[in-house]
């Protein structure tokens, strides 16, 4: 199990490097404004995406004719059929978006990008059947080839253009190469077919998502929108770098947690071992994301300094605070892997509802004039409350005890107060601290200790989650 995760963490990592690595350049190539520019296009595609997610790869792992070459191809043409809504509504919405942002004039831009849900709509779906029997190899190639031909792309991209294009045509180059390898590494042949029955099924097992999707756009991009709207694209581009430089790593991890423990969690569902894989899913969560928080906390504002330049100087303050924003979505982001293990597919949209309600307050405290960092403030509350929530839920629907779960929340709790209240402290006070802290965190945490340690394992942690109920 740890080295499947293992090889998981390290791939969607080096893919997220080679992105955070694209955007540095792209950030070196052009200016803030420009930088903002591009951000408002991938808001506008990032919008599309979730307002249309259907959750292919979650059908494919959850249903139990999982592996039918029938069932996929009637997908394929679900997803298809997806990805020309998505082009159509992008590209009749692009004057709209132009206008939101200021940018009237750039109004072809967001019409181009609407290609890219049309390509996604022509993905291969074989490497979700891949990831059902625990084979990550073609999700990883999945993951690394096509930001990596992305950022090959930016040499002649920038001979060609110095402005907002370049960031423009990266996306498009990402997006295409993305299609084409989900082709090259399936192990089937790709087939098209258009079933109503499976249509209808899809649909009903994919609206929550759907529903999840607009929600989840708030979510990662609520406050970017208001600060783009209402700051203008200066804001918005310092912003969203800092968005950036926190939301990378937490979707890494969300992104290798979901591939590793979705599948185990599904294959105990209804079982007495379920709540032992529920609460080991839950505290490796805690542990990932503490992790994180201790990363960005030491290296982040050496990498703006010495990376981005002076003109992201104003990144710093937010930082540290949008990483513990993003720790505490990372361990809620468990709940919501739990619950999927059970086919519990509405939860996460109930947490994130919750989470949303904040963003009135963030427009209305920037309308009076507050600070960014008091926007994250917001938000973190809107994190916290949806994790209670989420919590709550596993607890009460779900019976999985939380008294395994009480000491590892408290000792992350601790460590995220300490994080936010002395960034502004030397780096060697702030690292030992941290180290003090994880090492209460690992003795709380017995069971995660003996997984790492020891690869068979399970049982035992089975046995003594259960003695916890």
């Amino acid at each position: 199990m740890i080295r499947s995760f293992g090889f998981l963490l390290s791939g969607n990592a080096c893919a997220a490097a080679i992105l955070l690595l694209r955007t540095v350049v792209v950030s070196r190539l052009i200016g803030l404004e420009d930088f903002g520019i591009g951000t408002s296009l991938v808001l506008a595609l990032a919008m599309i995406e979730m307002l249309t997610a259907l959750g292919f790869q979650q059908q494919i792992v959850n249903a139990p004719k999982g592996d039918d070459a029938d069932l996929h191809s009637a997908l394929h043409g679900v997803a298809l059929i997806r990805g020309m809504i998505g082009a159509a509504a992008l590209f009749l919405l692009a004057p709209l978006l132009a206008r939101a942002f200021g940018v009237v004039q750039l109004t072809w831009a967001f019409q181009l990008i609407s290609v890219v849900p049309l390509l996604q709509g022509g993905m291969h779906l074989d490497v979700y059947r891949q990831t059902r029997h625990h084979k990550h190899r073609a999700a990883i190639w999945i993951a690394l080839l096509p930001p990596l031909g992305s950022l090959a792309a930016l040499l002649p991209l920038s001979r060609m253009f110095d402005d907002f294009r370049i960031m423009l045509f990266a996306v498009l180059v990402h997006m295409a190469l993305g299609t084409l390898m989900s082709h090259a590494v399936a192990k089937r042949p790709y087939r098209l077919r258009f079933d109503r029955t499976v249509m209808v099924q899809s649909m009903r097992f994919g609206w929550p998502l759907m529903a999840s999707g607009a929600v989840m756009f708030l979510v990662f991009n609520g406050e970017r929108a208001i600060v783009g709207r209402l700051l203008g694209l200066e804001a918005l581009a310092l912003f969203s770098m800092a968005v950036s430089l926190t939301l990378t790593p937490s979707l890494v991890l969300m992104r290798s947690t979901m591939s590793l423990f979705l599948p185990r969690l599904s294959a105990s569902a209804a079982r007495p071992e379920f709540r032992a894989q529920a609460i080991i899913t839950i505290q490796s969560h805690i542990v990932l994301a503490a992790g994180m928080v201790m990363a960005v906390n030491l290296l982040g504002g050496s990498f703006v300094l010495h990376v981005l330049g002076d003109k992201y100087r104003a990144v710093l303050p937010l930082l540290t605070l949008l990483t513990a924003v993003q720790a505490l979505r990372v361990v809620k982001g468990g709940c919501a892997i739990v619950a999927l293990g059970e086919g519990y597919r509405k939860t996460e949209l109930l947490t994130d509802l919750l989470r949303i309600a904040f963003l009135p307050l963030a427009a209305w405290g920037v309308m009076q004039g507050a600070s960014l960092p008091h926007v994250v403030h917001i938000a973190g509350l809107g994190e916290a409350a949806g994790l209670m929530i989420a919590l709550l839920w596993m607890h009460r629907v779900q019976r999985v005890p939380l008294r395994p779960l009480a000491p590892p929340l408290i000792g992350m709790v601790a460590l995220l107060a300490w994080a936010v209240f002395t960034q502004d402290q030397p780096t060697g006070f702030r690292a030992a601290g941290f180290g003090l802290l994880l090492a209460g965190l690992a003795m709380v945490l017995p069971d995660v200790r003996r997984l790492m340690i020891k690869k068979g394992a399970s049982d035992g942690m089975e046995s003594k989650a259960i003695q916890h109920r």
